[in-house]
């Protein structure tokens, strides 16, 4: 699926509803992205995401906080 869209003065875009509506995004909704050669890659961030990094913080002998292992994920 591919749609377009503009970037404002400020830097921003506006997702296109009908890819919103594909990936369940609704306002608030943290979502990473990444480089990837010369594309860029937006995934939202769910809440198994989340989890996966507390787990493996947690066996690498790291503690943080939900708040601290959700920044790491953006």
């Amino acid at each position: 699926m591919i749609s377009t869209t503009k970037m404002s003065t400020k830097g921003q875009i506006v997702i296109p509803k009908r890819l919103r509506e594909k990936l369940g995004l609704q306002p608030g909704d943290p979502v990473a992205m990444a480089l990837d050669g010369e594309r860029l890659i937006l995934r939202k961030i769910t809440l198994d995401d989340l989890l996966q990094e507390s787990t493996k913080n947690y066996s690498e002998g790291k503690t943080f906080s939900h708040e601290e292992t959700f920044k790491d994920l953006v």
